[in-house]
């Protein structure tokens, strides 16, 4: 036999005896399960995520836990934040002034595999019960409106289940499980303050639970409040990208106290566009304090009427001043929030008591109300990009200047004097409760009663662009 041929049977050989080997232990495997069910030794675990089979693991599905030491070993304060380790789970990266509008309640997004994107493909569930998609477009679940002290595990199945759960599940299952059965009492403070400024978070939960013959109860609360971080705090939230070779991306209408330019701006930056630069060779940067007060004493409290009657700018002068040529634009972002402050109230409550032979009751609850307060960078308001426009300004107003052209267009930042302030919210509960029957033969029954709720809110501030060209002195329809 050569030696290639012999080096073959001798592999061929050592791979019989591995997989005689492994058949071997998986019988045996099999048959120490066997022993361990006759014997009564079945796991106390009834709730499985991934099969409708009571007292049975769910077979060929990936089923992942998560638990209260994960939060130790990964240093997560939410649940939602939890799943940040879970390679399965896509995570929102946490709140960011340019989100939409369906996630300024700041919700921590979380879908498997990245399939939520037009709505859920990921079913959130409490105790083995659905709970509703949240946000403003019902395309998102956040399993954070759990305290973390409540939790006992949480079940990932990061597989299409939509033939057991439905077509909420096509991406997978979370189903959040709550402690009961738990005897002491447990208080938990938490403060995070990033080193770069603003974001601080401060956390305080409690949870206490109590056990007699035949029942238990456990209640959990927990606060948090997450400072907000200004627009001012980081370089890269910026719109002016010059400082790394790009362009400078600031309207021209982010103007304080505004920019004068003959018709339409024209720019000779790489940015180009009718809105988009600095380098402009029509525009005339009005100065701080060019402006007066008004005056309410003129025409019955109405104030000056008369073309340029009230001009505080020559146009002669104030064109031919090198030092007003260009732009007076006011980084939109530094006007606003990187990352708004929200605070969150939460409790959980769940009881179980029997009652009598087979039959014993059972109640749970829980309550979750977050509060945000949001300062959108004018330009990325959810829809108002009209705060930094260029309007026409007519020659009837009695502020144009004199001796100017007769197609004079001004670009206003109104964020100062309207800021874009975002008030939203976000409330989420459930009162769950019913009785759990032992039936004959090893058959389980539930009769229960489930009611959930979610609802979340934003307000925003818009600026009507009829009336600011009426203001200007043109006539439109102001309630357009």
């Amino acid at each position: 036999m050569n030696r290639v041929t012999s080096r073959f049977a001798a592999l061929m050989g050592s791979a019989s005896f591995l997989t005689l080997t492994g058949l071997t232990a998986a019988q045996a495997q099999e048959t120490a399960q066997a022993q361990m069910a006759q014997a009564g030794a079945v796991p106390e675990q009834v709730l499985i995520t991934g099969s409708l089979i009571h007292g049975t693991a769910a077979v060929g599905v990936p089923v992942t836990n998560l638990g209260t030491q994960d939060f130790t070993e990964t240093g997560s304060v939410t649940i939602g934040d939890l799943f940040r380790t879970v390679p399965q789970a896509n995570t929102a990266p946490g709140p960011s002034a340019v989100n939409s509008g369906g996630h300024q309640e700041r919700e921590t997004r979380v879908n498997i595999r990245g399939l939520d994107q037009t709505g859920p493909r990921t079913l959130l569930m409490v105790d083995g019960v659905k709970f509703p998609p949240q946000a403003d477009g019902l395309c998102a679940i956040d399993p954070s409106i759990i305290p973390a002290l409540a939790l006992d595990r949480v079940d990932i199945l990061a597989d299409g289940a939509s033939a057991t759960y439905g077509s909420d599940a096509i991406a997978g299952v979370i189903n959040v499980i709550l402690k009961r059965n738990y005897d002491g009492a447990v208080t938990l403070l938490h403060v995070q303050a990033p080193t770069d400024g603003g974001g601080q978070q401060y956390q305080a939960s409690q949870l206490w639970g109590r056990t007699w013959e035949g029942g238990d109860i456990t209640l959990t609360y927990e606060f948090t409040h997450e400072q907000p971080i200004k627009g001012t705090v980081h370089s890269n939230f910026t719109l002016n990208y010059s400082p790394w070779g790009l362009d400078n991306e600031i309207a021209v209408g982010s103007s304080i106290p505004g920019t004068i330019t003959v018709g339409g701006p024209k720019f000779h930056n790489t940015a180009g566009g009718a809105s988009i630069g600095t380098n402009c060779s029509n525009c005339w940067a009005i100065p701080k304090g060019a402006g007066q007060n008004f005056n309410a004493a003129l025409n019955n409290g109405v104030g000056p009427l008369a073309p340029s009657s009230a001009a505080t700018i020559n146009w002669a002068t104030f064109a031919a001043n090198a030092a007003n040529m260009g732009t007076n634009e006011v980084d939109p972002t530094t006007l606003g929030l990187e990352q708004a402050e929200q605070e969150k109230n939460s409790f959980v409550a769940t009881f179980d008591q029997r009652l009598f032979g087979p039959v014993s009751f059972f109640a749970e609850g829980f309550y979750a109300n977050r509060r945000v307060v949001e300062v959108q960078p004018p330009q990325y308001s959810q829809g108002i990009s009209n705060d930094v426009k260029v309007f026409a300004v007519p020659t009837v107003n009695p502020y144009y200047p004199t001796n100017a052209p007769t197609n004079l267009r001004v670009g206003y930042d109104l964020a100062e004097e309207i800021p874009t302030r975002e008030p939203a919210y976000e409330i989420s509960w459930r009162y769950h409760f019913g009785f759990n029957l032992d039936l004959p033969f090893g058959w389980n029954g539930v009769l229960y009663y489930s009611h959930s709720y979610e609802t979340n809110f934003y307000l925003q501030n818009e600026v009507n662009q009829n009336a600011l060209s009426a203001a200007l002195g043109w006539t439109v329809n102001v309630n357009g």
